[in-house]
This record gives C-alpha cells, structure tokens and sequence, in this order.
C-alpha cells in the first residue's frame, strides 16, 4: 500500500488503484487460505465460516468501493463513505460476539 501511496502522491492514480485493489485480491485470494491450512498444521481451529454479520459488511465494502471506482472524479462525501465503512467493519468486529466451532 506504500507504493499505492507514493504513486498516488505522483497524480497516477489509475496505477495506484490498481496496486491497491490487487494487493487486496492477493490477500484475500491467497494468504486467508494459507492461513487456514497453517491453523489445520499446527491444530488451531480455524475455518472459512463466517458468521452472517461479518459477510454482510463484507459485500457492503466491496459494492462502496465498486460506486467509489464506478466514476473518474471523487469528492468529500465519497471519501467520507469510504472512512464510515471503515468504522462500521472495526466497531463490526469489536463487539462480534465470538461462537466456537469445537
């Protein structure tokens, strides 16, 4: 995310975007499962189960941020959008109420 930044501060922003949303994709498409099995190795129980609650702000970040990229130009309120998603995932996961699995 730091280069995503210092090309931002360079007016690229395509290029940062680009690096940003990929690094995501890569987090989420390989070191999730990587840790997952990681878990299984050394008998932690972990799972790809999530609960309702979590999935849910899961699809409502990704479709905010699909209305971010969806136009050329941003203003204060998207950016505004984006920090109030940020702060509902972190409140989200501060008061989840954790159910085990074993």
């Amino acid at each position: 995310h730091i280069t995503a930044v210092n090309v931002a501060m360079k007016d690229k922003m395509d290029l940062s975007m680009g690096v940003a949303i990929g690094s995501s994709t890569q987090v989420a498409l390989f070191v999730v499962p990587f840790i997952i099995i990681v878990g299984w190795i050394v008998d932690k129980p972990m799972t790809l189960n999530f609960p309702h609650f979590e999935i849910i702000l899961f699809v409502l970040s990704i479709v905010i941020v699909n209305i971010v990229l969806g136009n050329s130009k941003t203003n204060w309120l998207e950016g505004s959008l984006l920090i109030t998603t940020y702060i509902m995932l972190a409140v989200g996961f501060w008061f989840e109420n954790v159910v085990s699995f074993r």
